[in-house]
């Protein structure tokens, strides 16, 4: 029996860099940690936006904005369908210290520029530049 859960991705902008979070993955890879945007699953009764926002915070400490959706998926995990919603998004402090949830043991502010020194999905890479390219337009 196929189940669907949605995912959110919140791309967080701050001038012209992007947040990044190093969170555990797996100890049983050779490297067990990796890089991703804000991201969180919605919970009932949530709207994506939401979800995004309440992300944002518990991820860094503070509220955040969202700008505009950036891109959609779908992709099967097994017999599960994951539906993805991507947001802009920004803080509400443009000089945050930003206080990371005990999940994550690093972050990072990058440029897009390095977007694929940091992440590794290279169909995240690819939706996210073309999403970015039309802001640029």
């Amino acid at each position: 029996m196929n189940s669907l859960f949605v995912h959110i991705k919140a791309v967080v902008r701050l001038q012209d860099h992007y947040l990044v979070l190093r969170h555990w993955v797996d100890d049983r890879i050779v490297d067990p940690y990796s890089w991703e945007f804000v991201d969180t699953d919605l919970e009932e009764g949530e709207s994506p936006q939401q979800a995004a926002l309440r992300a944002i915070r518990e991820a860094t400490g503070h509220d955040g904005e969202i700008l505009r959706p950036l891109y959609t998926w779908t992709n099967m995990l097994g017999d599960r369908q994951c539906v993805g919603i991507a947001f802009l998004a920004t803080l509400s402090d443009e000089n945050p210290s930003l206080r990371i949830g005990e999940e994550f043991c690093g972050h990072e502010w990058i440029s897009e520029d390095q977007f694929e020194e940091y992440i590794d999905n290279k169909y995240v890479i690819k939706d996210l530049k073309k999403a970015l390219e039309l802001d640029a337009k």
